[in-house]
C-alpha cells in the first residue's frame, strides 16, 4: 500500500474547507440591495479560490520520492514565527491604526517568507506600501467600510486618514 503524500491530504482538506465555507454562506439571509453583489459574494469567492488552488496543488504538485518533507525543522519555526507575526498584528492594528500596520507588517511578512532568498529592499518597501495602501483606501473611501485608525493617534489628538 502506498503512502499518502502530504499534498494529497492538504488539498483534500483545502477542499472540504472550502464546501464548508460554501454551506455556511448558503445560510447567509439574503437581503438584497438594489445593484449590490450581496454579503454572500466575497465567501463564495473565497471558497471558489480555495477549491481552485487545492485542486492545482494536488495536479502540480505532484509528489516525487526524492521529495524533501512537507516541512522540515526550518520550515515548522518560520510557520510558528508567521503566526505570531499575525497575532502581533491583530494587537497593532487596534494600537497603531490598519493603515501603518498593514505597511510595517507586509515588510515583515515579506522578511520571513522569503528564507533564504535575496530580496531587493526597495521593492519590498515599494510592494509594502503599495499595498497596505490600496487595502486601506480600497475599504475606507471604495467600501466605506471603516478600518481601526488606532488608539495612540486618538489618544494624541491626530486625526488618521
Amino acid at each position: 500500500m502506498k503512502k499518502i503524500k502530504m499534498t494529497y491530504i492538504m488539498g483534500i482538506l483545502g477542499l472540504l474547507l472550502a464546501g464548508w465555507i460554501a454551506l455556511e454562506t448558503s445560510k447567509i439571509p439574503e437581503r438584497l440591495v438594489s445593484n449590490e453583489p450581496g454579503p454572500k459574494m466575497f465567501p463564495y469567492l473565497s471558497a471558489a479560490g480555495i477549491a481552485l488552488f487545492a485542486i492545482l496543488s494536488m495536479v502540480f504538485d505532484a509528489p516525487k520520492e526524492e521529495d524533501k518533507p512537507y516541512l522540515d525543522s526550518k520550515g515548522w519555526k518560520r510557520l510558528a514565527l508567521v503566526i505570531i507575526e499575525v497575532l502581533v498584528f491583530c494587537v497593532a492594528m487596534n494600537y497603531i491604526g490598519f493603515w501603518i500596520t498593514s505597511m510595517i507588517g507586509m515588510m515583515i511578512f515579506i522578511w520571513t517568507l522569503k528564507g533564504d532568498k535575496k530580496i531587493n529592499i526597495l521593492f519590498a518597501i515599494t510592494l509594502s506600501v503599495a499595498l497596505g495602501s490600496i487595502c486601506y483606501f480600497g475599504f475606507t473611501r471604495g467600501f466605506s467600510i471603516p478600518l481601526p485608525s488606532g488608539a495612540i493617534w486618538k489618544t494624541l489628538g491626530i486625526k488618521m486618514l
